[in-house]
């Protein structure tokens, strides 16, 4: 379900996405009618406008160094953007994963600086349900809590994605990808167990698709991987 368009990127909602929205709009309406529907819905349009920042910063790094990108999708669990193209270079791979939590620590920087110089007297300037400040306070939180979430080596999450980078410098990119699969997996797996613990549902439904993803993504690698060997073969003279 595509959204707009920025600079050639298409921004696109994938359906299950709006599971997440009912969900959320659930949760509002049990902790307080309208006005907790209300709440909620607005903490999840601030988190996923910092999500589609965080995948902007992927894609116009990845096209930086010579990769297209046409589209970034939302997800229930987050957002991807799509590579026209693998990166062939662990360095490269390392700038376009490192970029999306980078903007993430940039956002949030510059949040702290604002909320250290807000002038008392502006919180009565309202953008409901919440004043300025405390809008200021929940970029700050939801920014932080991406960037750090988002550096956990569980593949294919940006931390497991530069465990393969530093692994392609040593073996070839399927091995690599196989290997920081092996330890998201074990990552997500432990993180799955601890919010079964403490009853973190929502966690539980992430981190299970976290290693389903991975599992995907690793399939992808080696089809992709796959072709190209068939092709450089075939142009062989």
């Amino acid at each position: 379900m595509k959204l707009f368009r920025v600079g050639g990127i298409s921004l696109e909602m994938h359906p299950t996405y709006l599971l997440l929205v009912a969900f959320v709009a659930f949760e509002g309406w049990r902790e307080d009618r309208w006005y907790g529907m209300e709440e909620f819905l607005w903490m999840l349009a601030l988190t996923y406008t910092c999500v589609v920042l965080h995948e902007f910063g992927h894609a116009l790094t990845a096209r930086r160094l010579g990769i297209p990108v046409h589209r970034i999708i939302l997800l229930p669990v987050g957002g991807m953007a799509l590579l026209e193209r693998l990166p062939r270079e662990p360095r490269d791979e390392l700038l376009i994963v490192a970029a999306g939590p980078l903007v993430n620590f940039v956002i949030a920087g510059l949040s702290l600086i604002f909320l250290f110089g807000w002038p008392s007297d502006w919180d009565d300037f309202s953008i409901l349900p919440a004043n300025a400040h405390d809008v200021l306070m929940a970029i700050l939180i939801i920014n932080l809590s991406l960037g750090t979430f988002n550096l956990l080596p569980a593949f294919p999450m940006d931390g497991g994605r530069i465990v393969r980078a530093l692994l392609a410098y040593f073996t070839d990119y399927v091995n690599a990808t196989w290997w920081a699969l092996m330890i998201g997996r074990a990552v997500a797996l432990v993180a799955l167990i601890f919010a079964l613990w403490f009853q973190a549902y929502t966690l539980v439904i992430l981190f299970t698709f976290i290693i389903i993803l991975g599992g995907m993504e690793y399939k992808h690698v080696v089809r992709t991987e796959a072709e190209a060997k068939f092709y450089s073969w075939m142009q062989e003279p």
